[in-house]
């Protein structure tokens, strides 16, 4: 994920319904709808979410559950005070974290695809139980 746009960890407590298919169901029914005019191709291919736009720009979303993922979780639980959107979380709950949602997009020096990393998130905050923070 260096030197990527939009970069977002989505960590995934036992707690949470979070699943790849729910979330590619969810962002299809987003990109459907006719106010949309840039209907993007949604892909699911085995831990990754591939959102591809008629000019090839990209979003990913990859499942990770590597052991570092709950490594991340506990440092991140001792180092922040508030996630992405510069609220408290629930530190606990983070602690018991083995997977995550690692989001991010091709390079985007204009900015163009901005309104749709935000439009992603909301996406991914529908689940119950996600802890976001942007990736720095």
């Amino acid at each position: 994920m260096a030197n990527s746009f939009y970069s977002h960890l989505a960590f995934l407590p036992p707690s949470s319904n979070a699943n790849l298919v729910v979330l590619k169901n969810h962002l299809e029914t987003f990109y459907s709808r006719p106010v949309i005019t840039d209907k993007p191709q949604i892909v699911l291919s085995e831990k990754q979410i591939t959102i591809t736009f008629n000019d090839g720009y990209n979003f990913y979303i990859y499942l990770s559950e590597e052991k570092h993922v709950n490594e991340e979780a506990l440092e991140i639980a001792e180092d922040l005070e508030e996630d992405w959107n510069e609220k408290p979380f629930d530190k606990e709950k983070l602690k018991t974290a083995q997977k995550r949602f690692e989001v991010w997009g091709d390079q985007d020096f204009d900015m163009d695809y901005f309104n749709d990393s935000l439009f992603i998130i909301d996406q991914i905050e529908k689940f119950d139980d996600v802890i976001i923070f942007q990736n720095q």
